[in-house]
């Protein structure tokens, strides 16, 4: 199972683009509460809670929210011990 983590509006221009879909990512999870329960645009994947998350725990979690990196690993150290994928940002 894959999740996504961060329901983003740059992470949906990306997954639209390159056509991800629920035939490789499972769910969303956000927090924000005027997201939840409703589904992506264009590729219409589920959007829950963080509950649903922690009791949902996929294998592997691409993570959206990339600017908040940091924060999420952090908060998540103990909730999920499988494999991120992280989206690259351009270095200067």
């Amino acid at each position: 199972m894959i999740g996504r983590y961060g329901a983003t509006s740059k992470s949906t221009t990306i997954f639209n683009y390159c056509n991800i879909g629920l035939d490789l990512i499972d769910y969303i999870t956000d927090t924000t509460p005027t997201k939840i329960n409703k589904l992506s645009p264009g590729k219409h994947i589920p959007i829950y809670d963080y509950n649903y998350f922690l009791n949902n725990i996929p294998d592997c979690i691409y993570l959206l929210a990339w600017t908040h990196k940091k924060e999420i690993m952090e908060k998540e150290k103990n909730n999920f011990n499988g494999h991120w994928i992280i989206h690259n940002q351009w270095q200067k």
